[in-house]
């Protein structure tokens, strides 16, 4: 099968999965870093203040670089799978019958993979996202950035190039395991499930809950370190409020409390479900030709 193939069906799924969990995702980071606690009064207060367009802010460069941050993510994926596969055997098996424990280490070797990229779009995207605008949540802010561009632009001349990568080290922490998790949780519920599924029918059902059960169970294990990125990644470069992970944790649990770091919890899981269904229905039915033709 040519990597090409899992390059272009990873673009494809995860243009598919932003467009789905992107409003969620919003309320997601104003809980973390805005102090607003509750989903639904996040999301009345954001309805309230900037319309429904609030809950797509940030989207558009995300739309962009989804595709490539998956592109990147099951390209590698695939080709380390096969990679590991063909030292451990002449014989390169289908990935339905590749090992767990290979499956999960090919998918840690895709989430090393697309940090490169997802921190300085993570960035950009929280950084709009908590843009509010004049009035909005009980008081004035002003609006700092114009778009992705802009915003990026601004944070590499106050900061260069290590302010675009703020909130890489929770990232590693957070993504690679994560990673691993996920295609793990995918393939082995793949596998439980195909004994349920007719000859004679497409593996429909089985794609979406596996694919929404990986989504939600590798987010619901990282939302602490989630939170710590989002706080670092929307703190200010100017006069920033933590030193870094360590000092951003310690300062959280201080003035918070240890509920902080699960703030989000449950719209995350939530969210997860439906998004990664989706990136999954997308993926396998890309790749359904180009497996046909091995």
């Amino acid at each position: 099968m040519s990597a090409a193939c899992d390059f272009v069906c990873g673009w494809i799924a995860g243009a598919c999965g932003l467009v789905v969990g992107h409003p969620a995702d919003t309320i997601k980071v104003r809980q973390q870093t805005l102090g607003q606690a509750g989903a639904w009064r996040c999301a009345v207060s954001t309805l309230r203040h900037e319309g429904y367009g609030g809950f797509y802010k940030g989207m558009s460069f995300p739309v962009l670089s989804a595709g490539v941050m998956n592109s990147l993510f099951f390209g590698v994926y695939g080709t380390s799978l096969r990679q590991m596969q063909s030292l451990l055997s002449d014989d390169v098996r289908p990935e339905s019958e590749a090992s767990l424990g290979t499956v999960f280490l090919a998918g840690c070797l895709g989430g090393v993979a697309q940090l490169g990229v997802a921190c300085p779009v993570d960035l950009a995207k929280i950084k709009l996202q908590i843009q509010t605008g004049s009035y909005s949540w009980g008081s004035k802010q002003m609006i700092h950035y114009s778009g992705p561009v802009d915003c990026l632009l601004k944070v590499f001349q106050v900061e260069g190039i290590r302010g675009l990568y703020r909130g890489i080290t929770p990232m590693i922490f957070r993504d690679i395991p994560a990673s691993g998790v996920y295609m793990l949780v995918y393939q082995a519920t793949l596998r439980s499930l195909k004994p349920l599924e007719s000859k004679k029918s497409t593996p429909l059902f089985s794609t979406l809950i596996a694919g929404g059960l990986a989504g939600s169970v590798s987010w619901g294990v990282i939302v602490p370190l989630d939170v710590i990125k989002s706080r670092l990644q929307a703190d200010c470069g100017s006069e920033p409020k933590y030193r870094g992970m360590l000092h951003c944790a310690a300062s959280s649990l201080r003035s918070e409390g240890p509920g902080v770091f699960g703030r989000g919890f449950w719209l995350v899981v939530g969210r997860a479900f439906p998004v990664n269904a989706a990136i999954f229905l997308s993926y396998e039915h890309c790749m359904s030709p180009c497996r046909s033709h091995v």
